[in-house]
């Protein structure tokens, strides 16, 4: 005779009742999950009787269905998360917002509340987190990405019903008000002078210092960012005859996840904002004259951007190159800014000069004016302080002695 002498099946979803000849006892099965090495999880109950090894996997059963969860109490909220991470947002993200995401929770949620195990973590130590980034001075972009992963994660989890509770219900982020202002990083026009000077300078021999030099006059005249740059191509993206360039795809720079480490350059056929795809950016004659330029050198290869070596140009080597073009510029250390901040110059640049902002939004194409207007807010203040000062008098008060 086998241990169990009896088995009565309650159907599924209701567990099964058993009873257990080698201890005399009756033995009730529930599965309550699935477990990390993919068997499942069963709560276990035992009776001296059948009714009450029935009962009590009744209230088993009930509780479970009553608080509609599954809580595996050996994970950790690092463990829960990673999951999340590589079974539902990388079906979701591009490969570069992937690569943002997991670097946020690696900077910021692993090191503050990863340790935790899930039924510890409560809404106190999210908020501890929030408050320490903002103590710290991170910006208010980097702590809304660090609560939106957790809330996002634990979010879907009850969804799901793997988890009982979200920790983020009830956190506060800090505003942007209370927090000090992000700064961007520009050039003056007197700065900017000097950067094209250098980038389109020439040795004693003759040859150009920087082959593709012209790359700083030419995200100057057009705001281009950086990834858009690299991916521009001379056929389909060029036209010189009536002046202008359409942005299709976008370059970035991923971690390579078929190796241990290192990275790969990857060509997206989207770009960061659906505002920005497919737009049309007129190129006046000084961004002409850089495309020209910079044609001498790789009009014979597809991209633009071509190295010696016939490869595209990656993002970290273009900013290697404009950060030694600042530095012989004589520009001082701390203006030795990222190529990006040719971006925020042309911005710059064209508010300074009265462009309406929905013009300069298009032209930069964000994703909404909005973005725009908070991004170049101190360049608007200024301008609108101008504005009032050139208010003529209008009334003119006699004093009367």
């Amino acid at each position: 005779m086998g241990e169990k002498t009896a088995k009565r099946t309650r159907g599924y979803g209701n567990g099964s009742v058993y009873f257990r000849a080698s201890d005399q006892r009756w033995v009730g099965k529930y599965k309550v999950g699935i477990k990390n090495d993919g068997k499942p999880a069963m709560k276990v109950v035992y009776g001296k009787t059948e009714a009450e090894c029935h009962r009590k996997l009744k209230e088993v059963i009930d509780e479970s269905k009553r608080t509609e969860y599954i809580q595996i109490e050996s994970d950790t909220v690092k463990d829960y998360m990673e999951l999340w991470l590589n079974n539902v947002k990388k079906n979701e993200l591009k490969p570069k917002s992937f690569d943002r995401l997991e670097q946020t929770l690696t900077l910021y949620v692993y090191p503050a509340i990863g340790h935790i195990q899930l039924q510890a973590i409560k809404s106190s130590d999210v908020q501890k987190m929030i408050n320490n980034l903002r103590d710290s001075g991170k910006s208010h972009s980097t702590i809304k990405k660090a609560y939106d992963a957790v809330n996002a994660c634990f979010k879907l989890g009850i969804t799901q019903k793997t988890i009982a509770k979200n920790p983020a219900v009830g956190v506060t982020i800090p505003s942007k008000k209370v927090l000090p202002p992000k700064k961007i990083q520009f050039y003056t026009q007197d700065e900017a002078a000097l950067l094209v000077k250098q980038a389109m300078s020439f040795w004693g021999n003759g040859k150009r210092r920087y082959p593709l030099g012209a790359f700083v006059p030419l995200i100057l005249n057009t705001g281009l960012r950086a990834g858009e740059l690299l991916a521009l191509k001379w056929g389909p993206d060029i036209d010189t005859e009536n002046k202008t360039l359409t942005i299709h795809n976008n370059v970035v720079f991923v971690r390579d996840r078929d190796k241990d480490k290192g990275y790969k350059l990857l060509e997206q056929d989207s770009v960061k904002t659906d505002a920005g795809q497919d737009r049309t950016i007129p190129l006046n004659d000084d961004a002409l004259a850089a495309l020209l330029d910079i044609r001498q050198v790789t009009g014979s290869y597809p991209y633009v951007m071509t190295t010696s070596e016939k490869n595209i140009v990656k993002p970290r080597q273009l900013d290697q190159m404009f950060r030694r073009i600042a530095a012989a510029a004589g520009l001082p250390d701390d203006k030795i800014y990222g190529v990006h901040a040719l971006r925020h110059t042309f911005a710059t640049m064209l508010l300074s000069n009265n462009i309406d902002i929905k013009t300069v939004s298009k032209l930069l194409g964000h994703s909404d004016v909005t973005v725009t207007y908070n991004t170049y807010i101190h360049v608007i203040k200024e301008q609108e302080a101008k504005a009032l000062e050139s208010i003529p008098k209008l009334i003119t008060l006699d004093k009367e002695s």
